[in-house]
C-alpha cells in the first residue's frame, strides 16, 4: 500500500510539472497571438485598399506586356508555410494534407518546392521530395520586412522564367477556433475585379503599374505569412489550453485517489494497533 502511494505521489508532481509547463506555453502562445492581432487587421485593410487601386490602374491590354502578368508553361513553384515547431494541434497535419492534394490534382507537372518553416522541410525530406529553397522560421519575432528574402527569392525565380507560375499554401485565420489551409495562385498575376472607381492619373498608366506592382505582390505575400503565423500560435493557444485543462482533471482524479489510499492505509494502521491491544488483553 505505501508503494502504491510513493507511486502516486509521483505522478501527481510529474502531472502538475506538465500543468506549469502547458500553462506557460499557452500563456505565450496568447502573447504573440494578440501582438500579430493588430497588424494582420492592418494588413488587411492596406492590401484591401492597395487591391481596389491596382484593379483600376491596370488594363486588359496590361495583361501581355508587363512580365509578372504574363502566362506561359513551364515548372511550377509551391511555396508553403509551415510552422518551426509543434505542439500546435493539427495545424502542421492541415498544412501538408492540402499540399499533397495540390499535388496530387497536378500530376505529371514539374513541381518546385519552397517551404517556410522546419516542420514543413522535415515532412517533405521524409518522403523524399527535393526542396528548391528551404527558409527557416522567424519564432514570433517580426520586423517590417521579414518577408523580403523570400519574395525576392520566389520573384526573382519566376522573372528568370525557372518557373512559370508561383502558388501559395498558407492558413487562412478566421477566428481562434477556426482557420483552414488553402492554396493560391500567387504568379502570374491575374487581374483583380475592378470596382469601377474613377481615377485621375498624372502619370502614364503602364509607368504607374511598374511600380504600383511589386508593392501589391509584396503587400499580399506579407499579409498571407501573417495570417500563418496567427494562425499557429492561435492553434498552439488552443492546444495548449486542452492539454492545460486535462492535467489539472488528471490531477484532481490522482490528488483523491491518493488521500483514499492515505486513508486506508492510516484505518488499516489503526485496525492493526487495536487489534494489538485487544491481543495483549488475552
Amino acid at each position: 500500500m505505501s508503494q502504491q502511494l510513493r507511486q502516486l505521489k509521483s505522478r501527481i508532481r510529474s502531472v502538475e510539472g506538465t500543468w506549469k509547463v502547458t500553462r506557460a506555453m499557452e500563456m505565450v502562445s496568447m502573447s504573440k497571438f494578440k501582438s500579430l492581432d493588430a497588424p494582420l487587421k492592418r494588413g488587411r485593410s492596406y492590401f484591401e485598399k492597395i487591391s481596389s487601386i491596382f484593379a483600376n490602374v491596370a488594363g486588359v491590354e496590361t495583361m501581355t506586356k508587363n512580365p509578372f502578368m504574363v502566362k506561359r508553361d513551364g515548372p511550377l513553384a509551391l511555396f508553403v508555410v509551415s510552422a518551426d515547431t509543434g505542439l500546435c494541434g493539427v495545424y502542421n497535419y492541415q498544412v501538408m494534407r492540402t499540399v499533397e492534394r495540390f499535388i496530387e490534382k497536378n500530376p505529371g507537372r514539374a513541381i518546385r518546392l519552397y517551404v517556410y518553416g522546419r516542420k514543413g522541410s522535415g515532412h517533405f525530406r521524409k518522403k523524399g521530395m527535393d526542396i528548391a529553397h528551404s527558409f527557416p522560421g522567424a519564432h514570433g519575432r517580426l520586423t517590417g520586412n521579414f518577408h523580403q528574402k523570400m519574395f525576392d527569392t520566389l520573384v526573382s525565380d519566376f522573372l528568370e522564367r525557372k518557373v512559370a507560375e508561383v502558388h501559395v499554401a498558407y492558413s487562412v485565420f478566421e477566428n481562434p477556433m477556426k482557420h483552414h489551409p488553402k492554396v493560391v495562385k500567387f504568379l502570374h498575376v491575374d487581374l483583380p475585379p475592378a470596382n469601377n472607381m474613377n481615377f485621375i492619373l498624372e502619370s502614364n498608366r503602364d509607368g504607374m503599374l511598374t511600380e504600383l506592382l511589386p508593392l501589391y505582390l509584396s503587400s499580399w505575400f506579407r499579409l498571407m505569412l501573417l495570417e500563418s503565423f496567427i494562425c499557429e500560435h492561435s492553434a498552439r493557444m488552443v492546444a495548449m489550453k486542452s492539454s492545460k485543462d486535462n492535467a489539472k482533471e488528471l490531477m484532481g482524479d490522482l490528488v483523491l485517489l491518493r488521500n483514499k489510499v492515505r486513508q486506508a492505509v492510516i484505518t488499516r494502521e489503526v485496525i492493526e494497533i487495536i487489534s494489538s491491544v485487544e491481543a495483549l488483553k488475552g
